[in-house]
């Protein structure tokens, strides 16, 4: 799993609303916690920088922009693409690992669906199990 970073590759998050926006936290995270050079995480968000502080209602729904958006940063096999959406079925994350598969790209899902459709989208996949705090 780690071999993409000891050739260059980076870590990249890809989501849309609240999701994206948990990409971006961990993405600027990652550098002080884990001493990484900024370039090395990577996090896109359905909208641009602007869906960070307002929401950019219909993107998510773009597989293609899932697309753009890893183009723009000439994403390569070396990379880790990991698609986040809470419902697992976010169009603009599935464009994205779909696009990841054609370059050759490792690819992770994390949703909050065990049955998430990104799932058949990836390498491996990882759910959030939200407990009802209720008895």
């Amino acid at each position: 799993m780690l071999k993409p970073f000891k050739q260059g590759g980076r870590l990249v998050y890809t989501g849309a609303g609240t999701s994206g926006r948990l990409g971006v936290l961990d993405a600027v995270e990652c550098v002080p916690t884990f001493s990484v050079p900024a370039e090395q995480v990577v996090a896109l968000i359905a909208g641009g920088q602007d869906a960070m502080f307002e929401a950019q209602e219909g993107v998510e729904d773009s597989s293609q922009c899932g697309q753009s958006d890893l183009e723009a940063i000439a994403l390569s096999n070396k990379d880790i693409v990991v698609g986040i959406a809470a419902s697992g079925r976010t169009p603009y994350v599935i464009g994205a690992l779909d696009y990841a598969a054609k370059v050759g790209a490792t690819r992770i899902a994390l949703s909050c669906n065990p049955n998430a459709e990104i799932i058949q989208h990836t390498d491996m996949s990882l759910y959030c199990l939200l407990l009802d705090p209720k008895p």
